[in-house]
């Protein structure tokens, strides 16, 4: 072959690779996949604007609930917010970087910055009002052992109003190469996840503990630990971070996974078992007794204390099944137990589901999603090297 026919299919190839889109939308079955890359505005813009009807919807939808909550106009509400609460000054300090990918989404798809900013803060706002609304999910974990990986998994269930874009990001951090599976609803950064370096984080509501108006909101926090690059960094930013409201976060990564009840004023880890390998919540506070006095007057007027124990009917229908199970738990049989769609009282695979992730955190990690109730849809398989 001729050197110039040579050079010539070389700059081609060069071409051909440069113009490879950094940002692109897939489609499979119910789930929409955007790969974002570049920078963190790069990111956001791109989300915005692959995204731009759907979040116009679900947005518009929120917008309608937080009048509902403060009884006010969505702008009056939102700005009274952000004038009593500290929740941006944290942001700033801990993930400017993530402040920018919202900038993007919100100039993406041609909403104000203020209002896709407060959507980021969507449950920190419901705590505010005192309007903090029902939570269902179910989340578990066993640790590594000799023959399997870690595996961490959750059934995610927010109100219905936040339904109907299953959507999963695929970012790659352009500072570090990271690369993440994000699950979500348009134009919010991040429910739950995992990242190429096996770490994986899951969020439970726990709205019985107290809250405050400062801390690094929940949304950030997931993506923050989706930054690290191994569980012990997870685990220490976990620990140290201030937290404005109540979660329950179970962290994994290819050792161990760990249960943090987490309120304003204390973090607690629990293990529902005695070997303390297996980890289970399902919304209500068992070892953090930091309880809102909201919660206190509630359980005088059943006769109850803070002294006991309060558990919810999928705790002890999981708890069950994991010892039914022989405390043996792999993507299979995790899978079953959050499939679960029987009682009809408080199933596991129930009319809020919006989707179920199972996290095979291993060197390899794997993501098996189900975009909507596990008893329904079938569970899509994702590697970093798709």
């Amino acid at each position: 072959m001729k050197p110039k026919i040579v050079l010539h299919l070389l700059i081609v190839f060069c071409i051909c690779i440069s113009c490879k889109p950094k940002q692109r939308i897939e489609k499979i079955n119910d789930l929409t996949i955007l790969h974002l890359q570049g920078s963190p505005y790069e990111r956001g813009l791109a989300h915005g604007k692959f995204l731009k009807k759907e979040i116009e919807i679900i947005v518009s939808r929120w917008e309608k609930e937080v009048e509902m909550a403060y009884q006010s106009d969505f702008k009056s509400a939102i700005a009274s917010f952000f004038i009593n609460t500290n929740f941006l000054n944290e942001i700033k300090k801990q993930s400017p970087d993530i402040l920018e990918e919202v900038r993007g989404i919100a100039n993406g798809c041609n909403i104000d910055y203020e209002t896709i900013l407060a959507y980021q803060l969507s449950e920190e706002i419901d705590a505010l009002s005192n309007d903090i609304k029902g939570s269902h999910c179910t989340s578990i974990s066993i640790n590594s052992t000799d023959n399997n990986p870690t595996f961490l998994a959750q059934n995610m269930d927010p109100p219905l109003f936040l339904h109907g874009f299953p959507t999963l990001l695929h970012i790659t951090e352009k500072e570090n190469g990271i690369q993440s599976y994000v699950y979500t609803i348009p134009g919010f950064i991040g429910l739950n996840g995992m990242n190429s370096k096996g770490i994986g984080i899951t969020c439970n509501g726990i709205s019985m503990l107290n809250h405050a108006n400062s801390g690094l909101p929940i949304s950030f926090i997931v993506r923050k630990v989706l930054q690290q690059k191994n569980e012990g960094d997870a685990f220490a930013f976990i620990e140290k971070i201030p937290i404005g409201v109540p979660q329950c976060f179970t962290i994994g990564g290819k050792n161990e996974a760990r249960c943090y009840e987490c309120s304003t004023n204390q973090k607690t880890q629990f293990f529902p078992f005695e070997k303390k390998n297996i980890t289970l919540h399902t919304n209500f506070s068992i070892a953090n007794r930091d309880f809102n006095q909201q919660f206190i007057d509630l359980l005088k007027q059943y006769g109850k204390s803070v002294n006991d124990s309060y558990y919810c009917p999928r705790y002890f229908l999981a708890y069950d099944k994991i010892i039914e199970a022989n405390y043996n738990l792999n993507y299979q049989t995790i899978k079953n137990i959050l499939s679960l769609a029987k009682p009809d009282i408080e199933p596991i695979s129930n009319e809020n589901t919006y989707g179920c992730l199972v996290m095979e955190l291993s060197h390899s990690p794997i993501l098996y999603i189900s975009p909507g109730k596990p008893s329904e849809k079938e569970f899509i398989k994702l590697t970093f090297e798709n």
